[in-house]
C-alpha cells in the first residue's frame, strides 16, 4: 500500500505540471489544503486510501482517459474555468459558470469574433495555436468593453497544449468593472520542452467595441 500511495503521489505531480495547474487548484478539487498537496508531492506525507482513490479519479478518470480526468477537474472546480477542444467547442464549464446567472452568459458576446470585432485578432491567433500539432502556449487577452453604459474589462487566460494525443485549451475568464476603457492587449508565451520560456507581446491599440 505504501508503494502504491507513493506512486500515485508522483503521478499526481507529473499530471499537475503537465496540465499547467497549481497546487491550490488541485487542493480545491480534492477537498484538502495546498500544503497537503505539497507534502504528498514531495513525499513528506502519504495520502489515505480515500485520498488515493480521489487522486486516481482526478488523474485518470473512470476510463483512465486524461481528457476525462481534466473534464472532471474543470466541472468540479470552484474557479472560473472552461475546457475547450480542438474544434473550438466548450466541452466543460466549472461550477460557477454553470449557474443560472453567471458573467460568461451575460458577456458571452465579447468572446464572439463575429459579434465583437475587437476580439477577432486574438481569436484567429488562438485558433492557429490550437491547430498546431504540439507545443504548449500560454495566452492572455485583456479586453475592455462597454455594456449597458458600464465599463468592463475581460481578462482571459488560456493554456493550449496536447493531452492524450489531442489539443485542448484550459481557459480562465475574468470580468471586472473598470473606470475607463483602454487598449486591447494580447500576450503570448511559448513554453519549451526544457521549461524555458520565450515571450512575444503584441498590442492592438483599438478602441473597445460596444
Amino acid at each position: 500500500m505504501h508503494q502504491q500511495a507513493s506512486d500515485v503521489c508522483q503521478a499526481l505531480r507529473h499530471w499537475r505540471i503537465r496540465s499547467r495547474l497549481g497546487q491550490a487548484a488541485i487542493a480545491q478539487c480534492l477537498g484538502v489544503t495546498q500544503s497537503q498537496v505539497s507534502r504528498w508531492e514531495s513525499g513528506r506525507d502519504l495520502p489515505r486510501p480515500h485520498n488515493v482513490e480521489a487522486i486516481r479519479r482526478l488523474i485518470w478518470g473512470p476510463e483512465a482517459d486524461p481528457l476525462l480526468a481534466l473534464r472532471h477537474f474543470v466541472e468540479q472546480s470552484g474557479q472560473h474555468l472552461l475546457l475547450i477542444d480542438m474544434h473550438h467547442t466548450i466541452i466543460a464549464r466549472s461550477l460557477p459558470l454553470r449557474t443560472q446567472t453567471n458573467l460568461l452568459d451575460r458577456f458571452g458576446w465579447v468572446l464572439d469574433p463575429a459579434r465583437n470585432a475587437g476580439f477577432a485578432p486574438a481569436w484567429r491567433r488562438f485558433v492557429a495555436i490550437l491547430e498546431q500539432p504540439s507545443g504548449a502556449v500560454g495566452l492572455t487577452v485583456t479586453l475592455p468593453f462597454t455594456q449597458e453604459g458600464e465599463q468592463w474589462c475581460l481578462t482571459l487566460g488560456m493554456i493550449v497544449y496536447s493531452l492524450g494525443g489531442i489539443r485542448v485549451c484550459l481557459a480562465e475568464p475574468s470580468f471586472t468593472p473598470c473606470d475607463a476603457p483602454g487598449d486591447i492587449r494580447f500576450e503570448e508565451v511559448h513554453i519549451a520542452a526544457d521549461n524555458g520560456r520565450r515571450h512575444a507581446l503584441t498590442l492592438w491599440p483599438q478602441s473597445p467595441r460596444h
